[in-house]
């Protein structure tokens, strides 16, 4: 099943969605909804971030292939591959949907590029659960772009502005429900042309081990994003450039590239 959440007119719904329709839905994606009579064509409504996180999640290092050029950016030797999960939490603020634009802040060093992944929504409060359980706390899964400024990343201690920075975190375009998380094939494209492609049995570590990982010490809530990790090697991107995450069996996250509003230069 494949849920999402829109706006149409005035009013945000979360809705079904079946071929080129969207069935607008009553009660919580979390617990208990039924679907209505009230349907939408999915071009007349807007679609928005499929959930309202309180925390979104991502894990550093977790492709082999990807160690090398983590070590190029940070400006040190290739790191070992970790032994545990190594979560980081990405800036709320970052949070943008479908077509939303990713702004590349006028301050940046040049260096913002893209990182496609899949993404896990928590679907129930987790704490302290086994990687054998993890699998009943995840509601479904979606696509992300983890959106990195490289030279953020190799100047500053933390990734606070270079992975959190505003529109760093599309998400979309809805959740898929009854999939296998560790079965994905993940394609990254920019004008077009495929720029990243990856496979999610390759992660090293797998999504119930990174959520039970997590839960050890927080609390994760329904609506919580956890990311898979990126892999290879990314590029920047540039304004009017327009980035695509496709994971068949999800959908297409489909995002445009802007430079940020410089008002004082009106």
């Amino acid at each position: 099943m494949k849920i999402a959440r829109f706006r149409a007119a005035r009013r945000v719904a979360y809705g079904v969605v079946q071929g080129e329709d969207v069935i607008e839905i009553r009660g919580s994606i979390y617990t208990r909804f039924r679907m209505t009579d009230i349907q939408y064509k999915l071009d007349e409504v807007k679609l928005l971030p499929p959930t309202e996180p309180t925390e979104m999640w991502a894990p550093g290092l977790n492709f082999a292939d990807h160690l090398a050029f983590a070590g190029a950016v940070l400006g040190t030797e290739t790191p070992p591959a970790p032994e545990h999960p190594e979560p980081w939490l990405k800036a709320r603020s970052a949070l943008v949907g479908p077509d939303d634009p990713i702004i590349i802040p006028r301050d940046s060093g040049g260096e913002v590029h893209y990182e496609g992944e899949a993404v896990a929504v928590i679907g129930k409060p987790c704490r302290r659960i086994t990687p054998s359980e993890a699998r009943k706390y995840i509601l479904g899964y979606t696509c992300g772009n983890d959106v990195s400024e490289r030279t953020w990343q190799k100047k500053d201690r933390s990734f606070w502005r270079a992975k959190g920075s505003d529109t760093f975190a599309p998400i979309g375009p809805w959740i898929e429900t009854d999939i296998d998380p560790h079965g994905l094939e993940l394609i990254v494209r920019v004008n077009g042309e495929e720029v990243q492609r990856a496979h999610t049995k390759d992660m090293l570590f797998t999504f119930f081990e990174i959520v039970s990982y997590i839960s050890q010490q927080v609390t994760l809530h329904p609506g919580d994003l956890v990311y898979s990790g990126t892999t290879g090697v990314t590029k920047a991107i540039k304004p009017d450039d327009t980035v695509e995450v496709d994971i068949p069996g999800i959908g297409v996250l489909r995002n445009p590239v802007a430079p940020e509003f410089d008002a004082s230069a009106i």
